[in-house]
């Protein structure tokens, strides 16, 4: 029986009362098979011998000590025990908080294991936190490694460990192996029920790493096991008609374009058009820093489906950017004779009747949009190509309902946060990646700086400087408006401030509440030269494109994500002139948020920042899947562990190449799990 069919109840184990079993369940942990892959944090070292002297405070003391005599003093107003022992080493002092009892039961002489840790303080070694047992019983706990689990609720180390002992010893006998001998061996594994009993009770420190290496390759080997086995059914389908393309219209638009592409543009344009000859639906991911050219390589992405017949639609997060693609699509495609058109949830009445008829009946030939594009009432002709922008703000089940309107629909997706190497490699594996890095000729490197509230007067004042010279400022901030609860600044009053700071100059103010119609009038309002100054949320995220804008203010910096001060911080650099992004943070400044900000001050490309951005917020937003489950490892740590993913990535690859179905003999417990107990699902959520 494999470990995820050990379906027997958690609360059949001797302990677990009600009370438990609901800090379980909300842990996950519902049967013994779960509970037996909640995996130990770190141990508890009760083994090795330190004496007081020998941990000098730096680490738990872990010997055999002598009761030597006894004192009290008063605490909250109560008489409270003190201890005197001595370990052959110096003397020390077991302060007994609530433990008085402990004074009767340990005269002077007696003898205990104690594990604890001491501090010199006013002149003597003491120790408020330990354990202890005595010589003369059977060492329950001294001699040895002690798991320290994830708690939660009432659940407390004792509960668990007295738990596992038991469904070790009750459900395991005859555990079925989950990897295939070959790699047992190569690797020297020991067999999978020596490593579940090893690693909740090791012997010692050795076989305690051996057996968290064994289950760390195991989670990563069936994790890229899920990854290889999407991809190979992707790629199993094929596509009908002519496999071929032809390139006419995008030559025509190079033609007219006032530049050359980029070397990485040509890159990519090459690989996706190799993708759409091989008769199968192309799955591919787009990477590149803000302002690289990503959305003009979809467009002629775009124009090659649309010159074979078919439509092609594409899915931004926000109005603002929909519409911005919408009106950069039709002022470069439709002198090619293409039938552009936007569609969002704004698009009502006979307005948005009139389109989806004539969407379904092919007149309509590349559609922008937001999630309105898969509403159930939207029909496409022949949808040929999905192209979904800042994927990471859409959930699975948004891209795959987009991707079902047509049939083996190419899906392009674009991101402007660049996906992590471990990442493109677990959570877009079963895609092809493009990465488009190098920038349009002339962009110099944004100059970042920070500021601590309270002196924004010289950042005004820079401001100002450049104004002066034509430019253009955008100020954002976290909130809208004012909160009784977050003492933060929030853009509708300082839009009315910076009116006073900045007298004779054109302001205008931007956040979501404001209508459709109207912040449309005001971006290009912005675009056009006419404004100053735009006072924003983060709506200005992605998507505006203004060149002469050449500074970004963003006040409480620290409560911005790293991607997010990112993209702002992209809104300009995006034409020749030099430009200055200025990070104004708080006093209150957590550890988390000094990092973020010392990031962005040290960093400018944005493959180096996505790094840290998965350090610092995990795997399932950066991949657009917050969902409960999704990539929650058990053991293994996608940062720590990068060489072991790349291993089992590489023994997984081998192994699907040689035997795609699994079928050898040595790779039938491979199917065979994964039809009894899967370790993921498709969508790489954690199972069992």
């Amino acid at each position: 029986m494999f470990l995820g069919e050990l379906q027997q109840p958690v609360n059949r184990l001797k302990g677990i009362g009600p009370n438990h079993h609901k800090s379980l369940s909300a842990l996950g942990i519902l049967t013994v098979g779960q509970l037996l892959s909640h995996f130990p944090l770190r141990y508890e070292d009760h083994q090795t011998k330190r004496t007081i002297l020998q941990a000098a405070g730096t680490e738990a003391v872990n010997t055999v000590m002598t009761v030597v005599g006894r004192d009290s003093f008063y605490w909250k107003g109560k008489q409270t025990l003190k201890l005197f022992v001595e370990d052959g080493s110096a003397r020390g002092t077991l302060l007994c908080y609530h433990r008085n009892f402990l004074g009767n039961k340990y005269p002077d002489g007696s003898q205990i294991f104690l594990h604890g840790h001491f501090q010199y303080k006013f002149g003597e070694w003491s120790c408020a936190d330990f354990e202890f047992e005595p010589v003369s019983a059977r060492p329950d706990v001294f001699g040895k490694l002690l798991p320290v689990y994830p708690l939660g609720g009432s659940l407390n180390q004792n509960v668990l460990r007295k738990a596992v002992d038991q469904a070790l010893r009750e459900y395991t006998p005859g555990l079925k192996e989950e990897l295939p001998s070959s790699l047992r061996d190569r690797f020297s594994f020991p067999d999978r029920l020596s490593a579940l009993k090893a690693v909740h009770i090791p012997r010692n420190p050795g076989e305690a790493a051996e057996s968290r290496s064994y289950f760390i390759y195991e989670e990563l080997f069936h994790l890229q096991l899920a990854v290889g086995r999407n991809a190979l059914k992707e790629r199993s389908v094929i596509r009908s008609g002519s496999s071929g393309i032809n390139r006419e219209l995008e030559s025509a638009l190079r033609d007219a374009l006032p530049f050359k592409l980029t070397e990485d543009q040509d890159k990519v344009l090459d690989e996706i058009a190799a993708d759409l000859e091989t008769g199968r639906p192309m799955n591919r991911l787009i990477q590149g820093d803000v302002g690289s050219g990503k959305t003009l390589v979809a467009f002629i992405a775009a124009l090659n489906v649309i010159r074979g017949g078919r439509q092609a639609a594409l899915m931004a997060p926000t109005e603002l950017l929909a519409r911005q693609h919408a009106e950069s699509a039709a002022r470069l495609l439709e002198p090619l004779g293409l039938s552009i058109a936007y569609l969002s949830g704004n698009t009502q009445g006979e307005g948005r009747r009139h389109l989806l008829k004539q969407l379904k009946s092919g007149n309509v030939d590349f559609v922008i949009g937001t999630h309105a594009l898969f509403s159930e009432d939207v029909e496409y002709r022949d949808l040929g190509l999905a192209v979904i922008d800042e994927q990471h703000r859409f959930g699975v089940a948004q891209r795959q309902a987009l991707a079902e309107k047509g049939k083996c629909v190419d899906l392009l997706y674009m991101t402007a946060t660049p996906i992590p190497r471990t990442m493109a490699m677990t959570a877009f594996g079963d895609l092809d990646v493009s990465s488009i890095k190098t920038m349009p000729a002339g962009r110099k490197v944004i100059e970042t700086h920070l500021t601590r509230e309270g002196n924004e007067e010289k950042v005004y004042n820079f401001v100002t400087g450049e104004l002066n010279k034509g430019r253009q400022a955008y100020f954002v901030y976290p909130l809208i408006e004012q909160s009784e609860k977050i003492d933060l600044k929030d853009a509708e009053n300082m839009y009315a401030h910076l009116q006073k700071v900045f007298p004779g100059r054109t302001l205008a103010l931007i956040h979501s509440r404001i209508p459709d119609d109207e912040k449309k009038s005001r971006m290009e309002g912005f675009s056009r030269g006419d404004t100053d100054i735009l006072v924003a949320t983060s709506v200005v995220e992605v998507g505006v494109d203004v060149p002469n804008a050449t500074i970004m203010v963003i006040e409480h910096a620290e409560r911005f994500g790293l991607s997010a001060l990112h993209q702002l911080r992209g809104r300009v650099g995006r034409s020749d002139l030099q430009s200055y992004a200025f990070l104004i943070y708080g006093s209150k400044l957590t550890d988390d948020g000094k990092q973020r900000l010392k990031i962005m001050m040290e960093n400018s490309d944005g493959f180096v920042i996505a790094e840290e951005d998965l350090k610092l917020r995990g795997p399932g937003e950066i991949a657009g899947v917050r969902q409960s489950g999704y990539m929650k490892f058990r053991i293994a740590d996608m940062i720590r562990d990068s060489d072991v993913l790349m291993q089992a990535r590489s023994d997984v690859l081998a192994i699907l190449e040689a035997d795609p179905g699994l079928e050898q003999e040595d790779h039938r417990i491979l199917d065979e799990l994964w039809r009894a107990a899967p370790p993921f699902s498709e969508t790489l959520i954690r199972t069992g």
